[in-house]
């Protein structure tokens, strides 16, 4: 074609020059081109185009029936989504999902993260229990015989690269350089010399010499102890005013007549409500005014609680010292209190022992 070309140029154009013919020559190479790829592109649309089929639509039997049906699952499934029986199908509690959910809905915005940190301490166990590797799970154990296996694959295949590598006399190895000392200083000292000493051997055939030798031990106690001795019944009279007023819980008032009401010591309260006048919280328990006394006595007399037993006898019928004028107000309205109350007890002395000795023994030996 670019030989045609040439011809037709040289006949039709035999007036113009050589640049001009150069320049109509590329322009008509250039529209051959832009026609041929448009013909190109062309076909190729014309062969990606389809035509629309109504294959699915002539060929599917009852076609508004398989519409419907699928039409009716869909509604099914959202209602089964939507509704109850979504929660019967999870085994879910209804009523213990509205709870969680109004507990939910009541938490606080800004109480949230505390309230997760607390669920997490709740779980804390757990929570570290699944950041271990448990070994002995199959499918852990077949993930470890896998790295295993790459493991020693990747070694063989190093082995062998290193060797290959050996074979072309490339040796990988670690060359030592030049190591840096630091300068040692040293002083040399004048050496004297001594010469060897001489001893006279002499040997004694009999002893002439008599020591007198005294040891003494002593004896110091590294721990010491108490011991308790026997049991012993004592009484103490306790002020009434100040009973009251210290330790009111463990008696109550009784009406005696009008406008007076006599304070009665014991740890067994009347049951019920009649004339009395009970504020003690321990009113129902008596083992717990008993142990309060027996603390009580123990400070009041500065022992150890160790003491003193337990069973402390409190007055007889919770009444008081009787010596003809030891009944008077104790500044509550109406109320009047014996000046002194005896109590009964039993004391045991303390004394020390030693629990652990240690022995120093010593020898002084005197020449006669």
């Amino acid at each position: 074609m670019i030989s045609t070309l040439n011809n037709f140029t040289a006949k039709r154009l035999p007036k113009m020059n050589l640049f001009s013919v150069n320049v109509f020559l590329q322009i008509v190479l250039m529209l051959i081109i832009i026609v041929t790829s448009s013909r190109a592109d062309a076909n190729r649309h014309q062969t990606n185009k389809n035509d629309i089929s109504n294959l699915f639509q002539s060929e599917i039997e009852d076609r508004q029936g398989l519409d419907k049906f699928l039409k009716n699952s869909k509604s099914q499934s959202e209602q089964g989504v939507t509704g109850k029986g979504a929660l019967q199908a999870l085994e879910v509690n209804e009523s213990e999902l509205e709870s969680k959910t109004s507990e939910l809905n009541s938490i606080n915005a800004n109480s949230l993260e505390s309230r997760g940190q607390e669920e997490r301490a709740k779980e804390e166990n757990a929570y570290y229990d699944s950041l271990e590797i448990d070994y002995t799970d199959p499918k852990i154990l077949n993930h470890k015989k896998d790295i295993d296996k790459i493991a020693d694959a990747n070694e063989k295949l190093t082995s062998r690269l290193i060797e290959g590598l050996r074979d072309l006399d490339i040796d990988c190895k670690t060359v030592k350089g030049d190591k840096e000392l630091e300068p040692e200083y040293a002083l040399e000292i004048k050496k004297e010399y001594f010469k060897d000493v001489t001893y006279n051997r002499q040997s004694c055939e009999e002893l002439r010499n008599r020591y007198n030798c005294n040891d003494t031990v002593t004896l110091k106690c590294s721990k010491t102890g108490l011991r308790y001795g026997e049991w012993q019944h004592k009484t103490i009279k306790l002020p009434g005013h100040a009973l009251h007023h210290e330790k009111g819980n463990w008696g109550y008032a009784v009406k005696w007549k009008n406008k007076r009401w006599g304070w009665h010591i014991t740890p067994y309260h009347p049951k019920g409500w009649g004339e009395y006048q009970i504020d003690s919280p321990w009113r129902n328990d008596p083992a717990a005014i008993i142990a309060d006394a027996h603390l009580y006595l123990a400070i009041k007399l500065g022992v150890q609680l160790e003491q003193i037993r337990e069973d402390v006898g409190f007055p007889p019928g919770g009444r008081g010292v009787d010596d003809g004028s030891s009944i008077n107000p104790v500044g509550c309205r109406w109320r009047v209190a014996w000046n002194e109350y005896e109590f009964t007890y039993y004391y045991r002395d303390t004394y020390p022992v030693c629990e652990v000795w240690s022995e120093d023994w010593n020898e002084v030996c005197r020449l006669q």
